[in-house]
């Protein structure tokens, strides 16, 4: 059974079991030339669609991993570094992974995977309208 206990550096969410992800995409910056990006690193060829990059360039004792969900269609594909923050379901790391994977193909506007988890799109799209509505 799982049991929620509140932490002092994250507070606990709701009474349902909680996941809180944090992303972000990591390409190399231009003034920092001679440092390589995840995106650059290995063969110049893309990355398969469904990778995970879980050691190595990643934290060893933080639940992070990089995931790349789509295949490009045209120039490089771009890996999604998500981490995890809180984690009251107790996820495996691989289970994880993979729900992440497959929630990537469930975006409405796609008939394909996309980088990014579609919570996080329409969270976007909800914010832009919101942004919208207030400006007039």
């Amino acid at each position: 059974m799982l049991t929620l206990r509140q932490t002092p550096s994250i507070p606990v969410v709701s009474k349902v079991p909680t996941i809180i992800l944090g992303m972000g995409t990591l390409f190399g910056s231009p003034e920092q030339s001679d440092v390589l990006s995840i995106a650059a690193m290995g063969s110049p060829d893309n990355v398969l669609h469904g990778i995970v990059i879980d050691n190595k360039v990643c934290h060893p004792k933080n639940n992070d991993s990089y995931l790349g969900t789509h295949a490009g269609m045209i120039g490089i594909t771009r890996q999604t570094h998500y981490y995890v923050l809180l984690d009251q379901a107790g996820f495996l790391a691989d289970d994880l992974q993979e729900f992440v994977y497959s929630l990537s193909y469930m975006y409405q506007r796609s008939t394909t995977a996309i980088f990014v988890v579609p919570p996080i799109c329409y969270a976007h799209l909800a914010t832009s309208q919101l942004g919208a509505i207030y400006e007039d």
